[in-house]
């Protein structure tokens, strides 16, 4: 007669052997059993990585800038992943930082197709990244995949806390821990089915996701870096898997920006006192005075307003290395983060190190360009979005990183191009951007009697995804005696992002003919 041991033994071992079918056979007939979804609405995506394009033979990759592209590669095809700051917000494909970096690639490699597809989608965090790679890679075979993600990783955990008064930092990672068993998502399917969206109370509006009155803690912080480890680690699993080399990279920001007065944080009176001394004395002592005295009231910022004062004061002492760090910790003491920080890049570096993965440091690129090393208004719009400088200055670096890396057979070191707004005519020169509330050089309308003012008017149409419009104003600008090689070169780039190859293929021939030269795109517009 068997022990009680062994029976307990042995229903272990079965229900062990059941559970290990059911989660083979759940995985097999139930792959589309969500695994973790945001509250946030903008933070959902589903379905393939791409839908058939209206010309034959083409797709649509379903985010990002939604560029036609042959089914079968020209050349070398290189997909970008991220969020707005990589989509390139407020600017046209081609002054986006993967634009810039598609142009200066071509350009240092004129005998290898290069298409740069910028797939970034606004809003995004590690875990939605990843979930568009891994669409990816299920359907598609790329060159490169470039991953630029950080800027947006407590907004979900934020949207959480906001849903449910039981939010829990460590119950929310072994709910995120369990959620890879996919017995563990039928069950959760069957008795706590998700809420779908996160909405406010019938007699409450929710402000935006920077407004939200849900801050983050200690306990917080540490769950949002740990789950970036966990995302970026799994798409660097999942690459090489399927065979795909990766390049990550480190996130950039306005470091210097202090995002509005509204930031949470009360400063205590022990902090504003020091902040008032310091302010009171920073003109009228040496730099080596200023340092002692701001050491010794250091401990009393707290306050992610305190110590982006405190970085401002330093850098008027001339004290520019420990004002860096005062503006480091302002973005880790955040209570509702919007962007990358310090922590967030090292954990990039350290995951490159530990998969022997490459890293491109574009936040340090930035810093290297940078007056004291210190990205600001300069080269972003606000706290982390880049201006067109900006853009210019990453797409140089990526391109860089891509050659030096040999990917896709890509060895020449791209050159730093000319300006952007070399040639009025031309879009893929177009540096201007979608009217920016408070910004002081916002688009104003043109001239549309003259050839130029046409033209602009189509850039800012395009801009603003308003391809038919577009089309019509460089058309008009050819009737008033544009050139029509920059021109037509205008209308072929329309015809890529309306769907339309075939009237790529055309206007692209007659841009080559009026002298403007288009070989790479008109080779990436039709099949070989």
């Amino acid at each position: 007669m068997s022990s009680l041991p062994q029976k307990l033994g042995f229903a272990l071992l079965a229900s062990a052997l059941i559970l290990a079918l059911t989660e083979t056979w759940l995985r097999a007939t139930r792959p589309g059993l969500q695994d973790i979804v945001s509250p946030l609405l903008y933070q959902k995506n589903s379905g393939q990585a791409f839908a058939p394009g209206r010309s034959p033979d083409s797709r649509v990759y379903v985010s990002g800038r939604r560029r036609t592209v042959r089914n079968d590669k020209a050349g070398v095809r290189i997909l970008v992943f991220g969020a707005s700051a990589a989509y390139g917000e407020m600017f046209s494909p081609f002054t986006a930082f993967p634009g810039i970096a598609e142009a200066r690639l071509r350009a240092a490699n004129p005998d290898i197709a290069v298409e740069v597809l910028n797939l970034a989608h606004g809003g995004m965090g590690s875990r939605q990244v990843g979930e568009m790679v891994f669409r990816a890679l299920e359907n598609d075979k790329p060159d490169l995949i470039v991953v630029y993600t950080g800027n947006n990783e407590y907004h979900e955990l934020r949207a959480l806390k906001a849903r449910s008064d039981r939010y829990d930092p460590g119950a929310e990672l072994l709910r995120r821990r369990l959620s890879r068993s996919f017995v563990y998502r039928q069950l959760r399917e069957w008795f706590v089915p998700t809420q779908s969206v996160s909405m406010p109370t019938a007699d409450d509006d929710w402000l935006p996701i920077g407004r939200m009155d849900v801050t983050v803690d200690a306990d917080d912080r540490a769950l949002g870096l740990g789950l970036y480890a966990d995302h970026l680690s799994a798409i660097i699993v999942a690459a090489a898997e399927h065979g795909v080399p990766l390049l990550l990279t480190t996130v950039a920001t306005n470091i210097k920006d202090h995002i509005d007065n509204a930031t949470p944080g009360e400063a205590s009176l022990e902090e504003s006192t020091a902040l008032q001394t310091l302010s009171q004395i920073v003109e009228h002592v040496s730099a080596a005075r200023f340092a002692a005295e701001a050491g010794k009231v250091h401990p009393h910022i707290k306050t992610e307003g305190g110590y982006h004062k405190l970085g401002m004061l330093y850098l008027s002492a001339g004290l520019v290395e420990v004002a860096a760090d005062a503006f480091a910790k302002k973005e880790l003491a955040a209570l509702r983060p919007m962007t990358a920080n310090r922590d967030l890049r090292a954990m990039v570096r350290q995951l490159g190190a530990r998969y022997q993965t490459p890293v491109c440091d574009l936040a340090g690129a930035l810093a290297t360009t940078s007056p004291d090393g210190l990205p600001g208004n300069g080269v972003f719009i606000d706290h982390c979005h880049p201006n067109a400088l900006g853009h210019a200055r990453l797409g140089q670096a990526l391109a860089q990183c891509i050659a030096a890396n040999g990917f896709g057979g890509l060895s020449a070191t791209p050159a730093m191009g000319a300006s952007l707004e070399a040639d009025t005519f031309r879009l893929d020169h177009y540096a201007g951007h979608r009217r920016i509330p408070g910004y002081s050089d916002n688009p104003v309308s043109p001239d549309t009697k003259t050839a130029e003012g046409a033209a602009i008017a189509g850039h800012q149409a395009f801009v603003a995804e308003r391809f038919s419009q577009a089309s019509t104003a460089y058309k008009q600008a050819l009737k008033l005696g544009g050139p029509p090689g920059a021109l037509n070169h205008n209308l072929g780039l329309v015809a890529v992002y309306s769907g339309d190859l075939e009237g790529a293929m055309l206007s692209f021939q007659a841009g080559s003919k009026a002298g403007v030269k288009a070989s790479t795109w008109a080779g990436l517009a039709i099949k070989h």
